[in-house]
């Protein structure tokens, strides 16, 4: 067995022993922590400016729209509609003839509303055209697409949450896809990201194999996939399918309430699943408090709320109660933060994106940027989770925002590829440990 002792700085984030001076590896795998092996294959010394630590997890984004995001036109800097149109020309179709930009966010547009199947039909000249907003829950067609995804009922062109017309817009080419996650991959390990969770409430085993297809061959993080909650079929949770590592079953609330929330946990739990809940405002969080409190998930298993953006502090109480988890973006308090002080009042100000209230309470928190809506930088989710900019009542402290970002704490067992040497110039992965 090929041994390896690294020597220097530790952070294992292991409460039990948060420092330690070496670390023994043996074939890839941390074997033992202040080790006192002296015989070794290879010994490296970290510099004294060096640390070794876990690298970082980004819980929740969706991977590709975010690789897809990088193959549409960028409407992220439009501040008005007008600016918008702008960007838009029928020269910019992809390959397969459709036009797709990323990115508006209405509230930052000055007419304070999507723009219209009217107004896209103005500048497309009869190009299909699909335009989606920076949350990826509406999306705006113009009238050729309309016609082509057969769209009925929406004069506007307005489509929220309506993955069943969206479905049937032309996938990018999987080769274009590769292309980009080279990139994205490497600037994610500049970062210190060594593992996602895709948190697509729309994946099911085609989009694994998606997945797998890119994370294979363009050296990605390692990949946690969620499943949509109906659409689980025979995978099975925590188990590993070509490489992509099984998870929650993703519960994304109809925005009528039309479907039965709590039959949709229940079932998900009975096919041997936690579930994993998208929840945004304080009547959903109460609507998926009351589905979690009927339905307790499989054994040595916990639920996980996903955002729990605006939250009431007897709210949280259930959560603890329910030994639910919660997965949360920080980076949303700056990058929204003047459509917060419009739109939310003072007291919900207080309520918004909590994070020292779920601490008080012992509720594991993980951090994650949603991307493509936030983009994937734990320095930033840590650097707000620790200055908040709004209410700072809910700041916590460096320590508590770092471990809510890492992969795991360093243990015995853990694959070293999941480590990470930090220098003075920023993260560096660990091959040589392999």
């Amino acid at each position: 067995m090929a041994s390896l002792l690294v020597r220097g700085k530790v952070h294992t984030f292991d409460k039990n022993r948060s420092v330690a001076t070496n670390l023994l590896v043996r074939d890839g795998t941390v074997c033992e922590i202040e080790s006192s092996v002296d015989e070794v294959d290879e010994i490296i010394e970290l510099g004294s400016d060096e640390i070794l630590q876990p690298g970082w997890r980004d819980d929740h984004l969706h991977l590709l729209s975010t690789l897809a995001s990088h193959c549409s036109i960028d409407l992220s800097n439009a501040t008005s509609i007008d600016e918008l149109l702008q960007l838009l020309e029928p020269r910019s179709a992809g390959n397969n003839g459709w036009m797709r930009g990323w990115g508006y966010e209405p509230t930052f547009l000055k007419e304070k509303r999507h723009p219209t199947r009217s107004e896209l039909d103005q500048v497309t000249l009869g190009t299909p055209a699909v335009i989606h907003d920076r949350s990826g829950h509406v999306a705006v067609v113009n009238s050729a697409a309309a016609e082509l995804l057969k769209i009925k009922g929406s004069p506007d062109g307005i489509l929220v949450e309506r993955q069943d017309a969206l479905s049937r817009v032309p996938k990018l080419e999987i080769g274009e896809l590769k292309r980009i996650a080279v990139k994205v991959f490497a600037e994610w390990r500049e970062t210190g990201v060594v593992a996602v969770t895709d948190a697509t409430h729309t994946n099911d085993q085609g989009s694994l194999d998606v997945l797998a297809d890119i994370s294979k061959e363009c050296g990605g993080p390692r990949i946690t996939a969620m499943i949509g909650a109906d659409r689980l079929g025979d995978l099975r949770f925590g188990e590993t399918y070509k490489g992509i590592e099984i998870g929650h079953a993703k519960v994304m609330p109809d925005v009528g309430l039309q479907e039965d929330l709590t039959k949709m946990v229940a079932a998900a739990h009975r096919a041997g699943f936690p579930v994993a809940v998208h929840v945004m405002d304080i009547d959903m969080l109460d609507e998926t408090l009351l589905a979690l409190e009927t339905s307790p998930p499989p054994p040595s298993t916990t639920d996980r709320l996903e955002h729990c953006s605006l939250a009431m502090p007897e709210q949280l109480d259930r959560v603890a109660q329910l030994g639910a988890s919660v997965c949360t973006q920080p980076s949303f308090l700056t990058r929204r933060l003047d459509k917060y002080l419009e739109d939310v009042s003072p007291t919900e100000q207080a309520w918004l994106w909590p994070l020292s209230s779920l601490v008080e309470r012992d509720i594991s928190v993980t951090l994650s940027s949603d991307s493509p809506v936030v983009p994937v930088d734990p320095d930033e989710w840590i650097h707000v989770a620790t200055t908040r900019p709004l209410q700072n009542q809910e700041a916590i402290s460096e320590i508590d925002a770092r471990a809510m970002t890492v992969v795991s704490p360093i243990v015995p067992g853990l694959p070293t590829d999941l480590l990470v040497r930090v220098t003075p110039s920023g993260y560096e992965s660990l091959d040589g440990l392999n």
